[in-house]
């Protein structure tokens, strides 16, 4: 059967071979986070596009291994210097094709306190990474030496379910920026809601593929 298309979204075209990651026990590939960074900033919050920029994991993978001249020519489009926050979903991948690798983790930049926060939910495996992307963009976003934090945040119990933690810990942070609150993370993302947080993103992206068609 031909990997059938289920849904085109902004810039995020999925298929049903994309749809099966959702499943309990696989990792969630670019696609998937890339698509949900798309319902971040298109829908689920739409208020706060103005100040809250979503990076896709491809053009972060591309800021992460580009050179100066280069990656201005990406990021001048995006207005970095007007974003209060900027999402970053980091890869330990060193292949400047693939946003792939095997582990995913958060990488978040607040203005108003000039830091990179970075939220990794297997201890601190893609800090390598993080910093080295934090260090490429930061010319573009701060005239100041900004400040890099490992943040203590949820930890993931299997080998898979790293891309589902960066999902809910965008969304709970978002969330708090929105509500103006300093909700803590870790007790408040647990096990159980990652695993439905899997089965309402599938859930998503059938609906709206319905309402496409």
């Amino acid at each position: 059967m031909a990997d059938e298309i289920v849904l085109s979204f902004h810039d995020s075209l999925l298929r049903r071979s994309d749809l099966s990651l959702l499943e309990e026990g696989c990792w969630l590939n670019d696609r998937l986070i890339g698509f949900i960074f798309d319902y971040f900033t298109y829908n689920a919050f739409k208020q706060v596009s103005d100040d809250v920029l979503f990076i896709s994991p491809d053009v972060t993978q591309f800021l992460k291994l580009g050179q100066g001249p280069e990656i201005g020519v990406f990021i001048d489009p995006l207005n970095f210097p007007s974003r209060k926050l900027i999402f970053f979903a980091v890869n330990d991948s060193d292949s400047p094709n693939s946003a792939g690798g095997s582990h995913w983790s958060l990488l978040m930049y607040d203005r108003q306190r000039n830091v990179f926060h970075h939220y990794d939910s297997f201890k601190s495996h893609n800090v390598s990474a993080a910093k080295s992307l934090a260090k490429k963009v930061e010319p573009f976003l701060t005239a100041t030496p900004s400040f890099f934090i490992e943040e203590r945040c949820p930890q993931q119990e299997n080998g898979h379910d790293c891309g589902v933690y960066v999902i809910c810990i965008t969304e709970q942070l978002c969330n708090n920026f929105i509500g103006h609150t300093e909700k803590s993370l870790v007790g408040s993302i647990l096990a159980e809601d990652v695993r439905r947080k899997r089965k309402s993103i599938k859930s998503l992206i059938l609906e709206l593929g319905r309402k496409k068609t």
